[in-house]
């Protein structure tokens, strides 16, 4: 077996959760692979990585770049006989659509998995246009419908999926590789701080971020004046006593920022899919506070220990204390790592019968 992954954005160098969520999946998937991107930044070659540098993210760059990387493609699965397309989710549906295109018109006989991050339609209705929202659901609803197996996040978004376009998607969960937690504990930053982990220009962190330097930590610093916010990310030009913005960081350095902040803040009331963020510090076993809508599709009936603590924007200044005052503890969470490790999610995948099926006729 021989697998493709088409990417529209660069996953390596990650500077993204959606891109750690792909890294996680290709290192963590059998057989023989490659990953194809579209990148505008600077790569060091890798003989798993294929990446077609453009020289701004534009759109239209990205249509005309498709083809070529699908020629690469095609030449890459020339000779084996099972061959496996996943094309990437967390960009801009048309490229999905143009990729699927591509491949059902040049090698109807390659098997495509569409690997879904999000619902995209509902990410467009945030902020977009009625021409855009209107096209994006069009795209999206033959993207699930002609890919071989297209996948959800999660049992919430699978019925989300099939109550929008009819389909019956598989479930391949947000996870992290076991390869990937590798990091320094020792305190990069000696002072005791909360954290925010996500790009500013990305509406529903925007709001996210508003919201805790404009309104949960002035009223915070008061009874813990040493308290400091810490930003990741990138994107927040704005200044305060308490705030450390430190933009984007190394996957290694966020994760110690992550282990050793008091905990991870998530006030999130838009957004869709699972985040990564909370299943990377829930890994760490660290402490998250999040709204309901934060923590959507993550499971949690099982987990005993919770330092997963979820509650409505109006009450966070209250739990925030209330985590402030305990002592913090780091919580082995066997079943959170047994259910969210990429290792894990991807043999559960192998193992559904649709799948299984897939592969058989292929």
């Amino acid at each position: 077996m021989k697998t493709a992954f088409v990417c529209f954005f660069p996953v390596i160098p990650t500077n993204m959760g959606s891109a750690e969520v792909i890294r996680s999946l290709f290192i963590s998937w059998p057989g023989k692979k490659k990953l194809f991107q579209i990148s505008h930044l600077e790569n060091k070659k890798k003989s798993f990585l294929k990446s077609f540098k453009i020289f701004r993210e534009k759109p239209l760059l990205k249509i005309i770049t498709i083809p070529f990387l699908m020629y690469c493609v095609f030449k890459y699965l020339k000779d084996e006989k099972k061959k496996i397309i996943v094309i990437e989710g967390p960009s801009w549906i048309g490229y999905s659509f143009l990729t699927l295109l591509i491949i059902k018109i040049f090698n109807p006989t390659i098997k495509i998995i569409y690997h879904s991050h999000s619902i995209e339609y509902e990410v467009r209705k945030m902020s977009s246009s009625r021409i855009i929202i209107n096209l994006t659901k069009f795209l999206e609803s033959f993207v699930y419908r002609f890919a071989d197996i297209a996948t959800s996040v999660s049992e919430i978004e699978k019925k989300k999926l099939n109550k929008l376009y009819k389909v019956n998607t598989t479930n391949l969960n947000n996870g992290i590789s076991k390869k990937i937690i590798n990091f320094s504990k020792k305190k990069i930053i000696n002072l005791n701080y909360v954290i925010y982990c996500g790009s500013y220009k990305y509406l529903p962190n925007k709001l996210a971020i508003d919201f805790l330097i404009n309104k949960i930590m002035p009223s915070v610093v008061k009874i813990y004046p040493k308290l400091k916010l810490v930003l990741t990310g990138g994107g927040y030009e704005g200044k305060a006593n308490f705030l450390i913005n430190l933009g984007l960081v190394k996957k290694r350095n966020l994760f110690n920022l992550i282990y050793n902040s008091k905990a991870m803040l998530v006030p999130l009331d838009k957004g869709t899919g699972t985040r990564i963020k909370i299943i990377e510090a829930l890994s760490l076993g660290s402490i998250v506070l999040s709204t309901p809508k934060g923590a959507e599709g993550i499971k949690l009936k099982k987990l005993k220990n919770k330092n997963l603590f979820i509650a409505s924007k109006n009450k966070f200044i209250g739990e925030i204390k209330k985590i402030l005052k305990k002592k913090k503890s780091y919580i082995n969470l066997k079943y959170f790592h047994e259910e969210y490790m990429m290792e894990n999610i991807v043999l559960k995948f192998f193992k559904e019968k649709n799948v299984k099926n897939i592969f058989k006729k292929n």
